[in-house]
């Protein structure tokens, strides 16, 4: 959650870049080596390993500004999975008393140009971009109860536009990053602080870390880089899956990496409350009480 969890923003995206560096070693050592190697297939690494580092620091752009809202009596999830798909991630997730959005973060370059008819990138259409972040917050919206469901909206941030001013484009809002706290703060309340709190707590539950997504490992001795997973190894990550559910479910101890993350969850739940605790008061000084004396 915000604070120091917001340092989880962009984490994902990191973990993509690790990952595709070490294929592009792994390929240069084996060229090296007088192996075959797919130029292509190497050239595709590299394009993925700058796009996917690309994200990363827009992410965390993103993160920065969201910080500001704490203040106000907002709660930022970051980073975190989403609802239905096992190997996709949200960048972020605002609840505050405007309702719940779900922020994707695109760090685009060249030209991008925004108008209420759809996104274009370099002459090239970007509405699968929106669609994503549609999807994404009705993914958000089942997990909510519903009395809660409206309040959910969706937002694409364009960090490398970051001036952008706010337009809603086939029902989902884009807005450069200096306008994105703007806009959240200026919308009406929907929620109470107490939704807030109920509901930051059930999503942090729910949605947890993002799970990391695999890079097929390359193929020595020329072809292509391929997505088939090595032999073997599918069925080597199910058992070791199977024996950890059976530990758990049987009683067992659990491992030193399962007491660390139930220290760490309590822990995020302590700072949490005492966020929303702070921010609640914070809410009803800056908000609440000015508009009682000036009425």
């Amino acid at each position: 959650m915000q604070g120091a969890a917001g340092d989880d923003a962009g984490r994902g995206a990191e973990e993509q870049v690790s990952r595709r560096a070490r294929r592009v070693a792994e390929l240069r050592a084996a060229a090296e080596r007088g192996e075959a190697v797919d130029t292509a297939a190497l050239e595709r690494l590299r394009r993925d390993q700058r796009a996917w580092a690309a994200g990363a620091e827009g992410e965390r752009r993103v993160a920065d500004v969201l910080a500001h809202l704490t203040r106000y009596g907002w709660t930022v999830l970051h980073d975190v999975r989403w609802p239905g798909r096992q190997r996709a991630n949200l960048d972020h997730v605002a609840i505050g008393p405007g309702g719940v959005f779900v922020v994707d973060a695109k760090n685009w370059s060249g030209d991008v140009r925004v108008s209420p008819d759809g996104l274009r990138q370099n002459g090239y259409g970007r509405d699968a971009a929106v669609e994503g972040v549609s999807q994404a917050a009705a993914a958000v919206t089942t997990l909510l109860a519903p009395q809660h469901r409206s309040a959910v909206r969706g937002v694409l941030c364009l960090t490398g536009q970051e001036d952008q001013p706010v337009v809603t484009v086939q029902g989902v809002t884009v807005c450069g990053r200096w306008h994105l706290p703007e806009h959240l703060l200026a919308q009406p309340v929907r929620l109470s602080v107490y939704d807030v709190v109920d509901i930051a707590r059930h999503l942090d539950a729910e949605l947890g870390a993002a799970a990391p997504a695999t890079v097929p490992a390359p193929r020595r001795g020329g072809g292509r880089t391929g997505g088939r997973t090595p032999r073997g190894s599918a069925g080597r990550t199910s058992a070791r899956a199977a024996g950890r559910s059976a530990g758990r479910s049987s009683g067992g101890r659990p491992g030193a990496v399962d007491r660390r993350r139930r220290r760490r969850a309590a822990l995020g739940g302590a700072l949490t409350r005492l966020v929303l605790w702070l921010g609640a008061v914070l809410f009803l000084v800056n908000v609440v009480l000015p508009r009682m004396v000036g009425g």
